[in-house]
């Protein structure tokens, strides 16, 4: 039976409230991730900004880079960043900021654009770095032994965001045209095992995989989240959330889904009890702009970067930051 309810759990849950503000310098940004042994956030920032959780200092100028989409850690303080106008894969120490590698993927990019490599996650059980193109719908397999790309899958679409099982597989959420849908890639058969239709579901952008339960979490820009059985497909809840949102931010210690809401400036925050018992439990005023993030497990605060926006300056289509105005919104538990 399917599940579409806004009522509270029972459990009692913690209440968030933005606690802090954290202003910077930066201009527009894309994917974030919390490396929690480090205590700091990494931001796609034209290049990568780094915020020391521990102390609130933020570095706007880690690592140098272009048009930087998703950023992935690797193990023993090392992080990759996928960018777009290099057409490259950077590897980097996450402390100093580093190079490590510069990886390219141009000869694999059939298609060029401002998403030509965009989401950036690590399949842990072949180890291979999976790079999201974005414009052509192909995923580039890296080798982080070898430094390069050893083969690609064709998803086809616009896929956005990227989530690992852990078991060998990597889902991603596609748009293709009418068609909205979560694709399973098997990254060591290299081939896709299923697609599953997202009912009524517009642009799905974030994703995020709850290993506890084996649910697959999608939000709409119609403003609505689904949560799928990655097993065989099945939609088990569909609720309102705020518009806008770019990202599932999913806090599997407190088993606690956070929805940006971009447009709206909400959070939407969702308990899962079980794949049966998942409700919204708060609504939490932000920002307008804040459309992702990332959270820090250790504490449960969410970390939303956000800004004031203008118009778009040509030949981008997306919002300006009016200068001056980003900053890194702390929502924390009660």
């Amino acid at each position: 039976m399917l599940l579409s309810t806004n009522i509270a759990a029972t459990q009692a849950r913690p209440t968030y409230a933005v606690t802090a503000q954290i202003a910077g310098s930066g201009g527009s940004w894309d994917y974030a991730t919390i490396d929690e042994d480090a205590g700091r956030l990494y931001l796609a920032q034209r290049g990568v900004t780094a915020l020391d959780l521990k102390t609130g200092r933020l570095n706007t100028g880690l690592l140098a880079g272009g048009v930087t989409h998703g950023v992935a850690l690797l193990g023993d303080g090392k992080v990759a960043v996928a960018d777009s106008k290099s057409e490259s894969v950077k590897i980097f120490e996450g402390a100093t900021g580093k190079i490590l590698a510069d990886i390219s993927t141009a000869q694999y990019d059939p298609i060029s654009g401002s998403h030509t490599l965009d989401a950036l996650v690590v399949e842990p059980k072949t180890g291979l770095i999976v790079a999201v193109n974005g414009e052509s719908g192909i995923l580039l397999l890296i080798d982080q032994k070898l430094l390069r790309v050893v083969d690609t899958i064709t998803v086809g679409g616009n896929p956005e965001f990227a989530a690992a099982d852990g078991n060998g597989s990597v889902y991603i959420n596609v748009n293709d045209g009418k068609v909205n849908e979560i694709v399973a890639a098997d990254i060591a058969a290299k081939h896709i095992v299923r697609r599953i239709p997202l009912a009524d579901c517009e642009d799905p952008t974030g994703l995020a995989y709850d290993h506890e339960d084996q649910l697959l979490i999608s939000v709409c820009a119609n403003g609505l989240a689904k949560f799928v059985r990655a097993d065989n497909g099945k939609e088990v809840a569909s609720l309102s959330v705020g518009k806008g949102a770019d990202a599932v931010i999913f806090d599997p210690r407190r088993r606690l889904v956070f929805i940006p809401g971009g447009a709206d400036g909400t959070l939407t925050v969702i308990s899962i009890r079980n794949p049966r018992k998942i409700a919204v439990v708060q609504n939490l005023v932000t920002q307008k702009g804040a459309r992702l993030g990332s959270v820090d497990i250790n504490t449960g605060r969410v970390y939303l970067p956000t800004a004031t926006l203008a118009e778009p300056v040509p030949p981008s289509p997306y919002p300006s930051v009016v200068p001056g105005t980003f900053k890194i919104l702390v929502v924390a538990p009660n």
